[in-house]
């Protein structure tokens, strides 16, 4: 009986050792303090802190969340931290907010299943609807001196004119784009905003839509070059070029398939198909993601013979648009024309072209 009691009062020492031990390590505000040093970001707990210790120490609260930048805000979440009384158990973190905004995109019904454990963050499961669309996302970021982030997932029907438009890259009204990943891995390290850029890597398979808007004016201009294509024998593939483009492309709903890689902060891709009822185009596009400087070229097709090359080069917000390929060459004219004003100015720009042609 003696040893039974010692025993028993020995498990108890040793439980109890064990509790505080483990509920040091929970202690919030000493964790928080850790993640606002790690990592910039601010969490203020709303004063709601529910706490149980059996069969495992879990601690719940509201909170809210800003970083230092101001780029990152979440309000109104809910967090949920529990850990087995293991010594080496991890840290078992699920957290759910109706709305997490980053740089003005708004991530809605954000839910998330983590592991942190010796400065790792896992993360089991990230999923939020982002516009229109929607991702999931798992993986792990090293808060150590290793900073190293590393991500992997899927995400489905993100309109990408909105995102460049609400991270200040590009604001495309004339083209509209929606794309899709059933499977993507980037990876790169915890570091300042530029840090990450330029160490970003990864690869993704895409499937999506796009949609060019043309106007009644620029059909007018294409059918007004028609017109004169008779009397300037010099603006015929001119004409031809504007008018395929309109005809087969504008205002048409195109499929839009390929795959993307990214290194070193540069996404690249070759003969990504775009297609529709009509035709299809293969682009083959570069984008350095640190200067958003843009290097892309389409070829365009007619009966599977290229027809038209396109290209744009340039800012990513703003860049020149080249015209040439078949149709140019059988005039002896293999140097791209640059059309960007004729698409952007309308027909004051297509009159003055015609006159600097005729000159």
């Amino acid at each position: 009986m003696r040893k039974i009691l010692i025993f028993l009062i020995s498990l108890a020492i040793i439980c109890s050792l064990i509790f505080f031990a483990i509920k040091d390590k929970l202690n919030i505000n000493k964790i928080l303090t850790n993640i606002e040093n790690d990592t910039g970001i601010n969490i203020e707990l709303q004063g709601k802190q529910k706490w149980t210790y059996y069969p495992k120490i879990a601690y719940k609260n509201n909170l809210s969340l800003n970083n230092k930048g101001g780029n990152l805000t979440i309000e109104n979440g809910n967090i949920n931290i529990t850990r087995d009384y293991g010594i080496s158990s991890p840290f078992i973190i699920k957290f759910e907010s109706p709305s997490i905004l980053y740089k003005g995109i708004n991530f809605r019904n954000s839910k998330m299943q983590s592991e942190y454990n010796k400065k790792i963050l896992n993360f089991k499961k990230f999923t939020a609807n982002v516009i229109d669309g929607s991702i999931d996302i798992s993986g792990q970021l090293h808060l150590n001196n290793k900073k190293e982030i590393s991500l992997k997932g899927s995400y489905n029907n993100i309109f990408l004119n909105r995102i460049l438009k609400q991270l200040s890259i590009a604001n495309w009204e004339r083209v509209k784009i929606k794309l899709s990943s059933s499977n993507f891995e980037i990876n790169s390290i915890n570091d300042t905003p530029k840090k990450i850029i330029e160490n970003l890597n990864g690869e993704m398979n895409i499937v999506g839509s796009i949609f060019f808007v043309s106007t009644e004016e620029e059909r007018f201009a294409a059918a007004f070059l028609s017109l004169l294509a008779d009397k300037l024998a010099n603006i015929i593939s001119l004409s031809e070029s504007i008018s395929y483009l309109l005809d087969k492309f504008a205002d048409v709903p195109s499929n839009i398939s390929g795959k993307i890689l990214i290194n070193k902060g540069v996404l690249t891709t070759e003969k990504l198909l775009i297609d529709n009822k009509k035709e299809k185009a293969l682009l083959s596009a570069s984008l350095d993601l640190k200067t958003n400087i843009i290097d892309v070229e389409i070829d365009l097709y007619e009966n599977n013979i290229i027809f038209l090359t396109v290209q744009l080069k340039g800012n990513i917000e703003n860049p020149e648009i080249l015209i040439g390929g078949e149709v140019f060459s059988k005039e002896g004219n293999k140097k791209p024309q640059n059309i960007k004003q004729i698409f952007e100015e309308g027909i004051q720009s297509l009159v003055d072209t015609i006159l600097n042609l005729n000159d």
